[in-house]
């Protein structure tokens, strides 16, 4: 069942990418996209965490764990909305780091709830900046 999930997020994340037209869309769709696949995935995350899903059980650090992967894929989606919302030009390589930062918390997620620990749950450190550079030469995240 977590494979199916996992499985359907990733292939409508795909296939939902193709929609828009110009390299801008694309990456707004792009990060639209990602974000509903977060939400999907991490929709019973708090109930995992309260431990109310039978079969699953999760120690404090995997908890914690967790919680670290997810705030980083939120962090990133933040910005990256938030430039969305401004206007502002979305850079490629930011668009990158939270797909990325994506699939690893996916698959820590899917590793957690299956009773593993994966290397991938380590590995989600990265930082929301440069998300974006406006049209008035300013960069940064906004």
């Amino acid at each position: 069942m977590k494979n199916y999930v996992f499985a359907g997020s990733l292939a409508a994340l795909c296939l939902l990418c193709s929609c828009a037209q110009t390299a801008q869309g694309k990456l707004r769709q792009a990060v639209y996209d990602t974000a509903s696949a977060y939400h999907v995935l991490a929709s019973p995350m708090p109930d995992v965490m309260a431990g109310h899903v039978p079969g699953v059980s999760l120690s404090d650090g995997q908890k914690e764990l967790a919680r670290k992967a997810s705030q980083t894929v939120l962090n990133e989606l933040a910005a990256l909305e938030q430039a969305t919302q401004n206007g502002s030009t979305l850079a490629e390589t930011a668009v990158a780091a939270l797909q990325a930062d994506f699939a690893s918390f996916s698959s820590c997620w899917a590793g957690l709830t299956a009773g593993t620990t994966p290397q991938s749950c380590g590995a989600t450190a990265t930082v929301a900046t440069g998300a974006a550079t406006t049209t008035t030469t300013i960069t940064g995240s906004n």
